[in-house]
């Protein structure tokens, strides 16, 4: 029985631990810190539950074949609730509440653009047909020829899955009012990218929100850390937590033992990598044994960083909805600050999540709200305590707008969490907040390999690696690692 050792316990390597251990393999997950998930981690405090990164849940049926592969489903570890609205949406002029009913949300098309509706069938319709070529075709390949792209369901497909024409040029085929394309472009930044750099194809994830819709799992989304956790664990994988790994022993291009912090040492047949890429090559990896030097990551386009704020609130505040996107400033501006300039933008976009609205279990009583706030900032810039109080100070002022009422006082409990965070807990280059963008040369093949070119007995998985960012991709990714693995 062969034995393998993963590094880190983020949703893509408890994927692969539960693959391995299914197929007889003896797994070890070790992970620097003291809980499973990664980035899709919690806060307890004073009462608020909080969780730390990931906050929507698209594409549920990419959970629901995770769970099917084992013979369970969601419903067995976490209760799921679709959101309606699925989320609200402020631009310069408006605000709108996105409807999870396909035929409100057409009607609410034609009151902002008379018969947009229609175009928007048009654009769900070519966006469909990637989905679903992407689910059955794309997101499962290895990226470890070009040759896997030679299926002919894919070649007869090819030239409609606007694979070199940007999100935003694909768009504004169909749609020319402004606020309408705000609205279809926003997913690209949870790609790590811009609708400038994002290739059409990821339109396929305006039909995972508009048909497949936004869900949320009741106690917060740390639910679906422990669940996957749980399953690895009734499969037979041992987790070790507060195990930080710092080097590889190769010998003969092959890893003899890991050895972690304090001396600890696992000796394994072999190694799948879910730690941050960058950082397993540059600091556990000698020069000699890296294919990827420090070089080619600087070259790279990562994933903004962050300044996140965990604040729970003595009191209701009404206007929120369960997630809210404040597009009401410079779209393009930000972007340039954030992605040419490298500056910290003066009135940046930001996202509030509200769970509060939808969840008690998250609050210490039903008087209270839960917020995270998310502002997007650049992987190079400096972040200090005046420009986090500064960002504070701003999304306050402007949720207190519109609310049109005061809630500065009643801030009870708040938590920063800043690019050293990011630095400190995950070792993302460069404090990136999640993962490589998903640009044109950054996407498929192009990414990172997940089999190690020079090391024979080490692979990789999450979110610098195929298929790319979020959750749904990390549970696939986990599976190729796997599958690649038992494959070699």
């Amino acid at each position: 029985m062969k034995n393998i050792t993963i590094i880190g316990s983020g949703l893509a390597g408890m994927s692969a631990g539960c693959y391995l251990a299914k197929n007889g393999y003896t797994v070890n997950i070790i992970d620097k810190n003291s809980t499973c998930g990664g980035r899709l981690a919690q806060i307890k405090s004073n009462g608020f539950t909080f969780d730390k990164g990931p906050s929507w849940y698209w594409m549920p049926d990419i959970f629901d074949n995770f769970f099917k592969d084992f013979k369970k489903q969601s419903s067995d570890f976490y209760s799921l609730k679709r959101l309606s609205p699925s989320y609200q949406f402020f631009t310069e002029t408006s605000i709108y509440q996105l409807p999870s009913n396909f035929n409100q949300l057409c009607n609410l098309f034609d009151k902002i653009d008379p018969g947009s509706s229609k175009k928007l069938e048009l654009f769900l319709k070519s966006a469909e047909l990637k989905y679903n070529l992407s689910i059955k075709q794309f997101l499962n390949l290895p990226g470890q020829s070009y040759s896997e792209f030679l299926k002919p369901e894919i070649i007869k497909n090819l030239s409609k899955m606007n694979i070199f024409i940007s999100l935003r040029k694909h768009i504004r085929k169909y749609f020319s009012n402004d606020d309408i394309i705000k609205i279809l472009e926003f997913p690209s930044m949870f790609l790590g990218g811009s609708p400038n750099n994002t290739p059409g194809v990821y339109s396929l994830m305006n039909f995972a929100d508009i048909k497949g819709g936004t869900w949320y799992p009741k106690g917060g989304m740390y639910e679906i850390s422990k669940s996957i956790e749980k399953l690895a664990k009734d499969l037979g994988v041992k987790f070790h937590f507060n195990v930080d790994a710092k080097k590889f022993n190769v010998e003969n291009n092959k890893i003899k033992s890991l050895v972690c912090q304090n001396n600890i040492e696992f000796t394994s047949d072999y190694f799948i990598c879910n730690a941050e890429y960058p950082y397993v090559q540059n600091n556990l990896i000698e020069k000699k044994y890296q294919t990827y030097n420090n070089e080619y990551w600087k070259k790279c386009r990562v994933s903004p960083s962050a300044i996140i704020f965990h604040l729970g609130v003595s009191k209701k505040i009404k206007f929120l909805k369960h997630h809210n996107l404040f597009f009401d400033e410079n779209f393009d501006e930000h972007l340039d600050d954030i992605y040419n300039k490298n500056i910290n933008p003066k009135k940046p976009l930001f996202y509030v999540c509200c769970p509060s609205k939808t969840d008690d279990c998250v609050i210490p009583n039903h008087n209270m709200e839960n917020l995270f706030i998310l502002i997007p900032i650049s992987t190079n810039t400096i972040v200090n305590d005046e420009l986090v109080n500064f960002y504070y100070d701003y999304v306050i002022s402007k949720i207190e707008k519109y609310e049109k009422d005061l809630i500065r006082d009643n801030i009870i409990e708040r938590i920063s969490y800043t690019k050293k965070d990011f630095v400190s807990e995950y070792n993302a280059y460069n404090g990136n907040a999640y993962g490589l963008a998903n640009t044109l040369f950054q996407t498929a093949n192009f990414k990172p390999n997940i089999k190690d070119k020079k090391i024979k007995n080490l692979y990789y998985c999450g979110h610098f690696t195929v298929p790319g960012p979020g959750l749904p991709p990390s549970l696939i990714s986990g599976k190729i690692a796997s599958e690649l693995l038992m494959k070699n």
